[in-house]
C-alpha cells in the first residue's frame, strides 16, 4: 500500500508543484496587499490546499486500485461481461482501447482453445496408435521367441534388431507426447540398480552378441527410490546410443555399467569406447535434435534419445551429465538422491 502511494505521489507530482507554485504566488500577493494579515491567512492557505491535495491523492489511490482488479479480471477472463464492468472506470479514448484489447483478447482465447483440443486429440491418437501397434509388436516378440530354431542366425539377428528399434521409437514417442503433460504416473518404490540394468541388458542381449559388444556390470549391492520403467527408458536410451555409435575400428567394442555411493548420492556410469562426441560438442549432447559431427550415421539420427532422457530424468529429480574427461568414447553419469527413510 504504501509502495502504490508513493507512486501516486510520484505520478502527480507536476500538480504538487503547481498548487505549490500557486501557493507562492498568492503568498506573495498578500504579503505585498497586507503584510499584516499574511503571517495569519498563509499558513491556513498552505495548510487547507496540502489538504486538499492528500485528499485528491488518496482517491485517485483509490480509483487506481479498482481499476487495476478490473483489468486483471478482465485479461484473465476477457468476456464482454468483464469489459462493460471496467468501461466505466475508463474515459475517451481509453474506452476504445478497452473494447479493441477486448476483441483481440477473445479472439486469441479462442484461437487458443482451438488449438489446445487440436493436441489434446493429438496426443489421444498417439497414445492410442502407441497401444494398437503393440499388438503386431507383441505377436512378432511371440514368433521370435518360439520359433527362434526356425529362422537362420542371421536372420534372426536382424528381426530381432528391428523389433527392438521399434520398440525403442514406439517408447520415445510415448514419452514424448507425455513431456507436457500436467501430471505424471510415477510409482516411486525402492529398487535395485542391478536388477533394473540387467533387465534392461537382457532385452538388448542379441543385438550386443550380433555387435560383438561385451559388458561389464559393477554395481553390488546398490538401491534407488525412484519410478521403474521410467529408470528403464533412461538407460535404455543410452545403450542404444552406445551400440548405434559403436566404434567399428575397435577390437573389443564395450559398454560398461559401474555405480558408487557418496554422501549425497548414488551414481550410475555408463561408459563405452564408441566413436564419442566432441569435447565442444558435450554441452549440447541432451540439446533436442542434436546429433554431432562425428561419423555419418549421425546424419540419419534424430537427436530424441538423450533429449528425452534429460527431460524424464528432470521430472524424477535425477541429474545427467556427459563426462568431459573421459575420451575414450562416451560417459554419462546418472546421479539419484539419495531418501531418507
Amino acid at each position: 500500500m504504501i509502495k502504490r502511494l508513493i507512486d501516486v505521489l510520484d505520478e502527480n507530482r507536476l500538480w504538487f508543484i503547481v498548487v505549490l507554485a500557486l501557493n507562492i504566488l498568492f503568498g506573495t500577493l498578500l504579503w505585498i496587499i497586507d503584510s499584516s494579515s499574511f503571517s495569519y491567512i498563509f499558513p491556513v492557505m498552505l495548510i487547507g490546499s496540502l489538504i486538499v491535495y492528500c485528499s485528491t491523492i488518496f482517491i485517485c489511490y483509490i480509483n487506481d486500485n479498482k481499476r487495476a482488479k478490473a483489468f486483471n479480471d478482465f485479461l484473465a477472463d476477457p468476456s464482454k461481461t468483464n469489459e462493460d464492468k471496467i468501461m466505466n472506470l475508463f474515459h475517451g479514448s481509453q474506452k476504445n482501447s478497452v473494447i479493441e484489447a477486448g476483441e483481440l483478447l477473445r479472439s486469441n482465447l479462442s484461437d487458443l482453445k482451438i488449438k489446445s483440443a487440436e493436441m489434446n486429440e493429438y496426443e489421444e491418437y498417439i497414445e492410442a496408435w502407441a497401444h494398437e501397434i503393440k499388438t503386431p509388436l507383441g505377436l512378432m516378440t511371440f514368433v521370435l521367441d518360439n520359433r527362434k530354431e526356425e529362422l537362420s542366425p542371421s536372420v534372426y539377428a536382424k528381426l530381432e534388431y528391428s523389433r527392438t528399434k521399434i520398440q525403442e521409437n514406439i517408447e520415445r514417442m510415448l514419452y514424448y507426447a507425455r513431456l507436457k503433460a500436467t501430471s505424471n504416473d510415477f510409482i516411486f518404490k525402492e529398487l535395485s540398480l542391478t536388477e533394473v540394468c540387467e533387465d534392461v541388458l537382457d532385452e538388448y542381449s542379441p543385438i550386443l552378441k550380433e555387435q560383438n559388444i561385451s559388458i561389464t556390470l559393477n554395481i553390488d549391492n546398490l538401491h534407488v527410490v525412484s519410478d521403474k520403467k521410467s529408470i528403464e527408458f533412461i538407460i535404455r536410451q543410452i545403450i542404444s546410443n552406445s551400440i548405434k555409435y559403436k566404434n567399428t575400428d575397435a577390437s573389443n567394442p564395450y559398454i560398461s555399467l559401474s555405480a558408487e555411493e557418496t554422501d549425497k548420492a548414488i551414481i550410475l556410469t555408463i561408459r563405452d569406447n564408441g566413436i564419442g562426441v566432441k569435447p565442444y560438442d558435450l554441452p549440447f549432447v541432451f540439446e533436442k535434435g542434436f546429433t554431432g559431427e562425428i561419423g555419418e550415421i549421425r546424419k540419419n539420427s534424430t537427436g530424441m534419445g538423450l533429449y528425452l532422457s534429460k527431460q524424464v530424468a528432470k521430472s524424477l529429480k535425477i541429474n545427467i551429465e556427459a563426462s568431459e574427461s573421459y575420451t575414450d568414447g562416451l560417459e554419462i553419469r546418472l546421479s539419484f538422491p539419495k531418501v531418507e527413510n
